[in-house]
C-alpha cells in the first residue's frame, strides 16, 4: 500500500529525518510493508495520514479514489486552538481519527493514543542546592490570544497579573510585553474568525496589560526552570495533556499543573499538584508551597519525580509513535471498503 503523509502544517513534504520518533514511526509503517510517500512530488497513493486538514489533500485523495475508510487524520491540537479541525465538516473527510486526548477519541472512529514526550532522566540534586534556588514560581509559556470557549490563555494572563502584585511568580515567554497593536490585533482577529457559539467574552480580559514580572524569552526552558522551586503549568485547555507537563520535570521543581486529569491519563497523583482553572486558586497554592519548610519542599519535589518518571516510558516519544504506526497499520489493513465510500 501506498501512503501519503502529511506534516502537521499541511506540508506535503513532512522532513521524518534519520532519527527520532517520526522516523520510528515510518519504519514500523515500512515493516508492515507498505511505502510511504512524504514529497511534494504528486503521485498515486492508495491511502492518506495527515497531521492535518486541508482541502487540497482530501481533493488529492478523489483523484487518486482514496476511499474514506483508508483516509486518517491524528488531531493534534484542541478544539480552542484550531476549531475548524474538529468541526464535522472536515473530520466527516475521514474515516479514522487518532488523538491524544480521551475527550477528543470518543465514538467507534476514533482513537487515543499519549501525547509523545521527552525522555525523562533521573535529577540528582542535594538539598543544598535546592536551598539556593529561588523560593518562588516560573511560568514559561507564551502570551497567546484565543476567543474560543474552554482556552486558557486567559487564565494564563490573569495568573501572571495576580502574581505580579504579590510578587510570587516569574514569567518568561513570548508576547507578554509586546506594543498594544500586536495583543489587540491578534486577539480580534481570532475573535471575528470564531463562530458565535464557540466565543468567549471573558477571554477579552488582560489583553491590553503589561506585567512587571515578566523577565524576557528563555532561551533554554530547562535552565531557566532549574532557578526555581516550583514550575506553574497551565495548558491549552483542560481537555489534554500535551508536552508542556513533562517537559517541567526537565529541572527538579516542584510542578503545579492545570490542565486535563492526570490520573485519568494513567498518570500518578503525586506526579503533580492540580489545581483548578483559577487563577486565585494557583496563586494560593504557590504561597502555600513556599512557606512550607524547606525539607518538606525537597520531599515533595522527590516524591514528584519518582512518581513521573514511574510513567515515563509509556510517554516516550519513540515508543508512542511506534504503537501509534501499529494502530493505523491495523486499521488501514481492517478498512472495508463500503459502496459510495469515496469521499
Amino acid at each position: 500500500m501506498i501512503i501519503k503523509l502529511i506534516g502537521h502544517f499541511g506540508n506535503m513534504d513532512m522532513n521524518v529525518g534519520p532519527v527520532g520518533p517520526w522516523r520510528e514511526f515510518t519504519k514500523e509503517i515500512e515493516k508492515n510493508g507498505h511505502q510511504i510517500v512524504n514529497s511534494r512530488i504528486s503521485g498515486n497513493f492508495d491511502a492518506l495520514i495527515a497531521n492535518n486538514h486541508s482541502t487540497y489533500i482530501v481533493n488529492e485523495c478523489k483523484k487518486n479514489k482514496v476511499p474514506k475508510s483508508k483516509m486518517i487524520i491524528i488531531l493534534w491540537e484542541p478544539k480552542t486552538v484550531d476549531w475548524k479541525r474538529h468541526s464535522r465538516k472536515s473530520l466527516s473527510n475521514y474515516g479514522t481519527v487518532f488523538s491524544p486526548s480521551l475527550d477528543w477519541a470518543i465514538g467507534n472512529e476514533r482513537k487515543f493514543f499519549n501525547w509523545p514526550q521527552l525522555k525523562l532522566a533521573e535529577e540528582s540534586i542535594s538539598i543544598s542546592n535546592w536551598s539556593l534556588m529561588h523560593n518562588r514560581a516560573v511560568m514559561i509559556l507564551s502570551n497567546k490570544f484565543s476567543a474560543t470557549k474552554g482556552e486558557l490563555y486567559t487564565l494564563r494572563r490573569q495568573t501572571a497579573f495576580i502574581t505580579s502584585k504579590n510578587k510570587t511568580m516569574d514569567i518568561f515567554g513570548d508576547k507578554w510585553n509586546s506594543n498594544m497593536v500586536y495583543k489587540y490585533s491578534n486577539y480580534f482577529r481570532k475573535f471575528f474568525s470564531t463562530p458565535i457559539n464557540l466565543l468567549s467574552i471573558k477571554s477579552f480580559s488582560l489583553i491590553g496589560k503589561s506585567y512587571s514580572n515578566y523577565l524576557g524569552i528563555s532561551a533554554n526552558k530547562a535552565n531557566t526552570s532549574k532557578n526555581y522551586r516550583i514550575i506553574v503549568v497551565i495548558e491549552n485547555s483542560l481537555d489534554y495533556i500535551s508536552e508542556k507537563l513533562f517537559d517541567a520535570y526537565s529541572s527538579p521543581a516542584i510542578v503545579i499543573y492545570v490542565g486535563a486529569d492526570i490520573n485519568k491519563y494513567g498518570i500518578p497523583k503525586a506526579a503533580a499538584i492540580q489545581v483548578s482553572a483559577n487563577a486565585n486558586a494557583i496563586n494560593s497554592k504557590i504561597i502555600e508551597i513556599q512557606n512550607l519548610p524547606i525539607e518538606q519542599q525537597f520531599i515533595l519535589m522527590q516524591k514528584q519525580r519518582k512518581a513521573i518518571l514511574s510513567i515515563s516510558n509509556d510517554w516516550y516519544g519513540n515508543t508512542v509513535l511506534n504503537h501509534l504506526a501499529k494502530e493505523i497499520c491495523n486499521t488501514l489493513s481492517s478498512a472495508i471498503f463500503k459502496p459510495n465510500d469515496h469521499i
